[in-house]
């Protein structure tokens, strides 16, 4: 016989560690909800209730910032920031601001005469293929340094990914910028 259907939020209920993990998202999306209006004020272009960007642990609030300017911003606002999460119930002691860049640009403006210059012989822009092919290059020394296991296994896939996305764009004689 075939037990009956149970929703998700049934399942990961039952699991101690999903459990702790769903507590963990919804205090800190009451800890968003609870600095949003000063947030919005400081640094408009920052939300607090974007997944990962609040993360309440004990009593410690970490704010996870893309740029050192809201980071700064934020820093400055800690006891305004303590004093709005204390006011909707949530005894926080610390909270911590860090930075965590996003997508870095692979690509750099480049005026037209110094396209020429940094064009390598078959047309391909020699600083772009440089970064790729000399982490493919480390990536196949570190595999052979590494013992059998997880972290060698994870390298090696890392230089097979850096290698299609190489041979990709030799293929289609597009800039690194342009591929998906």
């Amino acid at each position: 016989m075939s037990q009956p259907a149970r929703r998700l939020d049934q399942v990961l209920a039952d699991s101690t560690l999903a459990a702790a993990l769903a507590a963990r998202i919804a205090a800190g999306r009451e800890a968003a909800k609870a600095i949003a209006p000063i947030c919005a004020e400081i640094a408009p272009e920052f939300d607090p209730f974007r997944p990962g960007n609040c993360d309440l642990r004990d009593r410690e609030l970490r704010i996870w910032l893309r740029s050192s300017a809201q980071s700064t911003k934020l820093r400055q606002a800690t006891p305004r920031l303590l004093a709005a999460l204390r006011d909707h119930g949530l005894q926080v002691s610390e909270i911590k601001v860090r930075v965590q860049p996003g997508k870095v640009r692979e690509s750099t403006c480049i005026d037209a005469p110094n396209k020429s210059r940094l064009a390598s012989d078959d047309g391909y822009p020699q600083k772009r293929n440089s970064a790729l092919t000399n982490s493919l290059a480390f990536s196949r020394k570190l595999v052979l340094t590494l013992p059998d296991g997880a972290l060698r296994r994870a390298v090696a896939t890392l230089g097979q990914a850096i290698d299609r996305r190489l041979a990709r764009m030799r293929e289609s004689d597009q800039p690194l910028d342009e591929q998906d």
